[in-house]
């Protein structure tokens, strides 16, 4: 199986919705919320999306507060951070005019019951005017809504869903240079529900399957 990133419809409209708010525009909002349901590829989407562009991304934690998140933050961006809490965030705002760079925060439901923590990339945001990608699980939407002022902020709210057929299908065209005859693929899509982790393990099931007869195709009889 080849080590490849394949460019999905979610992974599209995560791009989409990235570009929206990187943009220069005063007044005018930065940032994006992006949610599903677990295997959908959200955050491997994120770490891909961030090394190949200016954007840093943060994977936060249950325990975490507004000024571990801020140490995180200045971290990433290369400084060391400071002792008082003011400096820190002045400190993060000043890396973020000089270098602007897009945040991306992961697991975004750890925090989504503390509003300090809220209100700090609140501030963040609009004193850096930096971007902020918000990425969640399944109920991230709806747990962010009660804090109308942060919602308001997103201009791209984006759900990823299960991957459809033609996902599938180009699934097994980039990742294998066995050929998947189109009643494979209708397996796959089936079998795998749309996610992304068991849509890997059947194109490998089936890669092995091909290597064993020394095929060059396979075949839904395949899977059997």
């Amino acid at each position: 199986m080849k080590d490849k990133f394949v460019q999905t419809k979610n992974v599209r409209r995560f791009r989409g919705a990235v570009e929206h708010i990187n943009h220069r525009l005063k007044g005018v909002e930065r940032m994006a919320l992006v949610f599903s349901d677990p295997g959908l590829g959200k955050t491997e989407t994120a770490l891909h999306y961030a090394a190949n562009n200016s954007a840093i991304m943060i994977r936060t934690k249950k325990l975490m507060s507004g000024r571990w998140l801020l140490e995180e933050i200045v971290e990433e961006l290369g400084a060391s951070p400071a002792w008082r809490t003011k400096e820190l965030f002045n400190q993060a705002v000043n890396l973020l005019g000089s270098r602007p760079r897009t945040i991306i925060l992961d697991e975004v439901d750890y925090f989504t019951s503390d509003s300090k923590v809220i209100e700090t990339l609140r501030d963040l945001h609009d004193i850096a005017h930096c971007p902020m990608v918000f990425i969640g699980m399944g109920q991230a939407d709806k747990k962010l809504m009660r804090y109308t002022h942060l919602y308001d902020r997103f201009v791209e709210v984006v759900k990823f869903e299960k991957l459809d057929h033609e996902d599938v299908q180009l699934m097994c065209k980039e990742l294998s240079d066995v050929e998947f005859l189109a009643d494979a693929v209708d397996h796959i899509a089936f079998e795998s529900g749309g996610t992304i982790r068991k849509i890997i393990a059947l194109i490998h099931r089936a890669e092995k399957v091909a290597a064993a007869n020394r095929a060059k195709s396979v075949g839904a009889k395949d899977f059997k």
